[in-house]
């Protein structure tokens, strides 16, 4: 019997080529989100908080007419919670990845958006004389 090695060699991420699509899955579901298969076979994971999913939709029609493989859509409000849409503005925006985009690229991005700790950014000061 011939045991089969597994090697692997570094190459630039931008010739990557597409990879498996589960490491992306693997990655979101170590954050908890949670993943299931549609009635066309296209695979959504959810966020614990439902503030953003990934579509993997490679039977869609989307997909069959040129559309991305892969689309990341942030939905602004947490589930469970309607009533703040009265008082905050909803915020929303989708990132697509085509066919060719590795894996890995897409794992950081993935990474980066469970993150727990989200993103650190300045808090605005007002204005030393503007301030009674």
């Amino acid at each position: 019997m011939t045991e089969h090695v597994q090697t692997t060699v570094g190459v630039p991420a931008a010739l990557a080529g597409a990879g498996e699509a589960g490491d992306a899955f693997a990655a979101l579901a170590a954050a908890g989100w949670a993943r299931r298969v549609d009635p066309s076979d296209n695979t959504v994971a959810t966020a614990p908080n439902g503030l953003a999913r990934l579509v993997f939709q490679p039977e869609s029609e989307e997909y069959a007419t040129g559309g991305p493989l892969w689309k990341v859509e942030a939905t602004g409000f947490p589930s469970g919670e309607p009533h703040e849409a009265i008082t905050r503005r909803p915020l929303g925006w989708t990132a697509t990845f085509s066919t060719d985009v590795p894996v890995e690229l897409i794992v950081a991005f993935l990474e980066r958006l469970a993150d727990p700790a989200g993103v650190d950014r300045p808090v605005p000061q007002e204005p030393a004389d503007l301030v009674a």
